[in-house]
């Protein structure tokens, strides 16, 4: 029997685990949950070349605001900021940092074209015009953004922008807005969003590859290569033994991990060339490792 759709390994699995394929079994809704609990984790383990998005992601950064000043009538939390000309899209998410001062203002809410905007926080009152910077260093990514393959791609720069986690970035270049382009690093600050380490200065393309989260495995052929599902069905295999407590549990557990490492190893060369490698060559891994 194939191993392609959902139906069919489902048979497999039941049929593996000594039950009866024809919806009768005990533990036929189980194997349903199974199917979706295992499919979970395999996805996660690794940037599966079958699941990496074609074409791959990309944004454009957006160029600072610098001819604006700023005056804020009252501190406080979620108070009301008065820029000297409206910008013209909306600022909603945008950060402003205040010439001289320590601290910076996100923006909450803002409609384009208009010229007063709510902050987070104000610290103090700023009754005199004070000069600005408004900066968007925050994107919004794919929704269905799984894991990036490597890092961010832009034009001005030969290497990828690495991912850092965002307490190093914090650490690194501060909280405050600094503005550089491109960027030394980003830091994942949400399911779908990132914050650059440094507010860009021009408007460019950036490319960002990456695996896309799937849904729950389909009805119809599964958006994992062939040699994963052999690998999928033993992951099932072993949960259904576990939940029978069936003695076969812990090596059918071992033969899936195995199965995950084989295939991660199977990838990491179709990703890399390997002829050479006799003669001493050495070739990095495709993930900076």
């Amino acid at each position: 029997m194939p191993y392609d759709t959902l139906a069919e390994l489902k048979a497999i699995i039941l049929f593996r685990g000594d039950e009866p394929t024809d919806g009768t079994s005990d533990f036929d809704a189980e194997t349903d949950n199974i199917l979706r609990e295992v499919w979970r984790d395999l996805t996660v383990r690794h940037p599966w070349l079958s699941l990496i998005k074609e074409p791959p992601g990309v944004f454009l950064t957006v160029a600072p605001i610098t001819t604006t000043t700023l005056t804020i009538a009252a501190s406080g939390t979620s108070v009301t900021a008065t820029l000297s000309a409206a910008p013209a899209v909306s600022i909603t998410g945008y950060r402003i940092q205040p010439s001289g001062k320590p601290y910076f203002l996100r923006v909450t809410a803002h409609t384009a074209a208009a010229p007063t905007c709510t902050i987070d926080a104000a610290p103090e009152t700023i009754t005199t015009a004070l000069a600005c910077d408004i900066v968007q260093d925050e994107y919004d990514l794919a929704t269905d953004l799984g894991m990036f393959v490597d890092g961010l791609w832009t034009p001005d720069s030969p290497d990828p922008i690495p991912l850092h986690a965002e307490e190093r970035i914090k650490q690194d270049y501060g909280t405050g807005v600094n503005k550089q382009w491109p960027p030394k690093a980003f830091a994942r600050i949400g399911a779908t969003r990132i914050r650059l380490s440094h507010a860009p200065t021009v408007v460019r393309r950036v490319e960002y590859p990456y695996s896309r989260k799937p849904v729950d495995p389909p009805a119809g052929t599964l958006a994992i290569d062939a040699y994963l599902r052999p690998v999928y069905a033993l992951g099932c295999l072993a949960q259904l033994y576990n939940d029978k407590s069936d003695r076969r549990f812990k090596a059918t557990f071992d033969r899936y991990e195995l199965g995950l490492k084989r295939a991660f190893e199977y990838e990491t060369r179709q990703r890399i060339a390997v002829l050479g490698r006799a003669s001493g060559a050495t070739r990095p891994s495709p993930y900076g490792e």
